[in-house]
């Protein structure tokens, strides 16, 4: 009882000194007590909360990311206090808050690309670098393989980590790995003496190339010889689309053959009169000059009699070009006084008129000297329909002098051929006098034998045309300022052909692609590669549908053999998982 009551009086004596307590505490200030119960100093907090900030600021201003991150993030945290504590300056540290929170995942983004992104970047980068090394050495393709698979490895983890625009480049990249190693795969189901025969070829066809460029004629006529030979013996040891593409070579290395021994010594000679036409000017007479253009056009009749392929075509051109800007026809006995004495010229192939002996005001020509091949800028359609040509005289016509004439406009549709540069246009085209854009529907060549059929318009391929590489690709369908987009057909070098959405001359979208084996896939495509839903369907009868990574199997699918037997579930990088059934043949 005793010690209850000691108890009471020490309760009443703590509520008594409580209540002082209270009654003595002064009343509250406007700042509001933190979570510790102690009151904020909303000035200093303020100040303190500033400084950290810029002291973040200068941080990752000097791209110390990693260092930038808990400055950054002790500012955020001290302005949401302070706003939440001190009324007065609540927006002031709203507005600083909202902008170190911004700066934090800046720099959070930035730390994590230096330390995840860059690195694998880097490293992948240094794998393509050997792989090109390795390629121009024309090294072993299991070694080539290897590094391709590394490089694919590490461009699907960068891809995965990185993030925009390092993120797109990334995956560009990592298609163009994923169709090189399919390529290089080929090269290893080749077997080792096609490689050999291959490489033979390509060196002996490497030197024939240096040769050409040096003028040394007779060299390189013997080694496109040899590497005639070199080419067929691959033919008859390669098998599938390398086999195909070395018949082709064949082809191609024959026409270079002809046209080194043949050819080229008629052309430098074609070209040194024409530059000697140009040169003249107003230092000879006109009939002078009319001897040096018959001349001229001679060398280019006997080029023309012996060149192939695509030289033979400009020869022509450059021919014509300068028969219409001397504004009659070649004397019946130019070639046999000029010429080289070689078979009768073949007829001018042209759908210009001939012009009576009238002054023209052509289009300045230049040529170009072989193999760099030849070409005439914008000689056609700048004369416009004369009066029939005369009877050929024993001798040219002079031609008058005469002051420059106004500027000649671009003429009307029609059968033309333009040459700017090294490329031929044949067709219906106009050429742009001011800009020199040409524009219309027909054919255009260049030297380095690549064409194109179809619309331009100001000088950019536009609407419908189909595109021809040398290597033998192709590309049939829409145009868009001078981009494959839309919709078209592609044909790749190694027998695959594709059809649906296009993008930058790519399968980027919904379409089909057929393999030489048989094999066929209808789905999506991202830069040439299957990525999203799609279906695959073996020769043999195997088919998976479901979902694609990058080329591969990946997410939701089904699997299903030839027997009616199959597996549906999860696949990750080509592989089955443990999540999944297998099906039985009834089941569909």
């Amino acid at each position: 009882m005793k010690k209850m009551r000691i108890l009471d009086l020490c309760g009443a004596l703590a509520c008594s000194l409580i209540t002082a307590a209270v009654a003595q505490t002064p009343p509250p200030a406007s700042s509001m007590p933190d979570d510790s119960g102690a009151q904020l100093d909303c000035p200093a907090a303020m100040q303190q909360a500033e400084l950290t900030f810029e002291r973040g600021q200068q941080v990752a201003a000097a791209k110390r990311w990693k260092d930038a991150q808990p400055l950054l993030a002790e500012a955020s945290g001290a302005f949401l206090s302070i706003a939440a504590n001190c009324p007065a300056v609540a927006a002031q540290a709203n507005r600083q808050g909202d902008k170190a929170a911004a700066l934090l995942k800046q720099a959070e983004a930035a730390s994590s690309h230096q330390s995840e992104c860059l690195p694998r970047l880097d490293k992948a980068l240094d794998l393509e670098v050997k792989v090109a090394a390795a390629r121009g050495e024309k090294g072993d393709p299991a070694q080539i393989e290897r590094l391709l698979a590394d490089a694919e490895n590490v461009w699907r983890e960068a891809a995965d980590l990185c993030h925009p625009p390092h993120k797109e480049k990334a995956e560009k990249s990592l298609a163009a790995t994923v169709r090189a190693r399919a390529a290089n795969a080929e090269l290893l189901s080749s077997g080792p003496a096609c490689d050999a025969a291959w490489k033979s070829a390509t060196s002996l066809g490497d030197y024939a190339r240096v040769a050409w460029k040096d003028k040394r004629w007779d060299d390189a006529a013997s080694l496109y010889s040899k590497a005639v030979l070199a080419w067929e013996g691959a033919a008859d040891k390669c098998a599938g689309s390398r086999q195909t593409q070395a018949m082709r070579k064949v082809e191609q290395t024959q026409i270079d053959a002809h046209n080194a021994e043949h050819c080229g010594p008629l052309w430098d000679a074609a070209t040194d009169q024409t530059q000697q036409l140009r040169t003249t000017g107003q230092a000879v007479s006109a009939t002078e000059k009319d001897v040096l253009s018959v001349k001229a056009e001679v060398a280019w009749r006997d080029a023309v009699i012996q060149c192939r392929g695509n030289p033979q075509s400009l020869a022509r051109t450059n021919a014509d070009a300068i028969s219409r800007e001397r504004g009659t026809p070649l004397p019946q006995n130019a070639m046999a006084l000029y010429g080289s004495r070689k078979a009768p010229p073949p007829a001018i192939v042209t759908n210009q008129p001939v012009v009576a002996p009238v002054v023209v005001q052509p289009a300045a020509t230049a040529v170009a000297r072989l193999p760099a091949a030849a070409a005439v800028t914008a000689t056609a359609a700048a004369a416009t329909t004369a009066a029939p040509a005369p009877a050929p005289a024993p001798k040219p016509a002079p031609v008058a002098e005469s002051k420059p004439a106004a500027p000649t406009p671009a003429a009307p549709p029609g059968e033309v051929v333009l040459v700017a540069g090294d490329t031929t246009y044949r067709g219906a085209f106009t050429l742009e006098r001011q800009t020199g854009a040409v524009s219309g529907t027909g054919t255009v060549e260049w030297t380095n034998g690549e064409r194109y059929v179809g619309t331009l318009v100001n000088g950019r391929k536009h609407g419908k045309g189909r595109f021809e590489w040398v290597g033998g690709q192709w590309y049939e369908g829409d145009w868009v300022d001078d981009q494959a987009v839309g919709y078209g057909v592609i044909r790749f070098a190694g027998g695959n052909r594709y059809e649906g959405a296009v993008k930058d001359g790519e399968p980027n979208g919904r379409g089909t692609q057929i393999f030489p084996s048989g094999d066929r896939y209808t789905g999506d495509f991202v830069r040439g590669v299957f990525h999203g839903q799609g279906s695959y369907a073996w020769k043999n009868g195997n088919r998976y549908d479901g979902t694609w990574n990058m080329g591969r199997k990946h997410g939701q699918g089904r699997l299903t053999w030839a027997s009616g037997e199959g597996w549906e579930g999860e696949f990750q990088n080509d592989q089955q998982t443990d999540k999944g059934k297998n099906l039985t043949a009834s089941v569909k």
